[in-house]
Parts: structure tokens; sequence; C-alpha cells
């Protein structure tokens, strides 16, 4: 069997629920944006094997694909408490928390634990440095906020597919658009881009 070959995964996933292969055929759907087949496969298969971290990461990321953030932050956290050094989930998570709007502290946390496995993250360094600042600054979040997206939206390192949820999810759709135009320049899965882009143009 060719691991990347769909049908045969499909037909092998039809008759083979409990297989541990389960991850290969969700990001595969996951990948050509159909979020919804890529969550019911990781279903099925973590109800066979509930602690595949693949699969759990796979399916946060399908639900954040669906609109689900809260679902999709509550996979990420359970991740990250057997896993604290898995970067993409530990990357993701304070993205889709600010988008929750949870508390400075919750954000802070996130943050740090970002900064951590990755103390190269822009966001997360700008996110802790500004939190050491004056309270007077306050005044300045909704701009700050606005400021962080502009530099997402240029910046190669910080594009992915996971900031486009989160800027689809706060109905930014141009930017979103232009992290999809950066992650096309990087060689990512053309595929998947063609079904984001079509998702947002959906949406204008």
């Amino acid at each position: 069997m060719e691991l990347n070959n769909l049908t045969e995964l499909e037909l092998y996933f039809a008759d083979h629920f409990d297989t541990v292969l389960f991850p290969v055929l969700a990001e595969i759907y996951q990948n050509k944006g159909q979020y919804s087949r890529a969550k019911k496969v990781c279903e099925i298969g973590l109800g066979h094997h509930p602690e595949s971290i693949d699969g759990q990461y796979i399916l946060s990321q399908a639900e954040l694909g669906l609109g689900n953030l809260v679902k999709a932050e509550k996979l990420m956290i359970k991740i990250l408490d057997r896993f604290p050094n898995h970067i993409p989930a530990a990357s993701a998570l304070p993205m889709v928390q600010e988008q929750l709007g949870r508390s400075k502290n919750t954000l802070s946390k996130s943050w740090k634990g970002a900064q951590e496995v990755d103390p190269k993250n822009k966001l997360a360094n700008e996110f802790l440095t500004n939190a050491k600042k004056s309270k007077k600054r306050k005044t300045k979040k909704a701009q700050a906020k606005n400021d962080k997206m502009d530099d997402f939206a240029i910046s190669p390192r910080l594009a992915t597919f996971t900031l486009v949820h989160v800027l689809k999810g706060q109905e930014l759709y141009t930017r979103a658009l232009d992290v999809l135009d950066i992650l096309e320049k990087k060689g990512e899965n053309k595929e998947r881009i063609a079904a984001e882009r079509e998702s947002i143009k959906s949406k204008f």
C-alpha cells in the first residue's frame, strides 16, 4: 500500500478502523482543506488509539479549520500537557487564545511556552516584551493587536495555516490571502492553499 495514495488509504481504513496509520489519511484530507473528513478519521482513529499525538494535533487543526476554536484549544492544551516541546501546538495555542480573548495571564503562560520551544518566535518575544512595560499602554492595546497581524502578514517565517485560520476567524480575509501567497512562495501544499483561497473568496 502506498501511503500517499488516497484511494488505497481510504479502502484500507474502511476495513481497518483500528489502524495506527489513521493520521496519514487524516492529514491528506487536512491538506485538501477537507476538515470534516479529517476530523471524522481522527475521531475514529483516536477511539482506538487515544494517545496518538499526531492524531490529536491533526484533529486540533481540523477543528480550527472548521472554526471550532475552543475545541482546538482544548486539544492543543492536552497535547502540551504530555509533550511541552511540541512546537506546532505550542506556537498555535496562544494565537488561538488571542482570538478567544483569554486572560493576560493565560496568554503570558502560553506565549512563554511558545518562546521556550522556539526562542526565535517573533510574536512570542513581542508579546512578552510588551507585557513587561507600563500598564499605561493599555490604551494602545487594539492598535498593538493590529500591528501584530500586520507583522504576520509580511513575515514568511510566521506564515502558517494556523495563522490563516486565525485571520479568517477575525474576518481579516485580505490578510489571510496575503499569508496564503507567502505559503505558496514557500512551496507549501498547493491543493490546500487553493482550497483555503476558495473558502476565503466565498466570504467576500
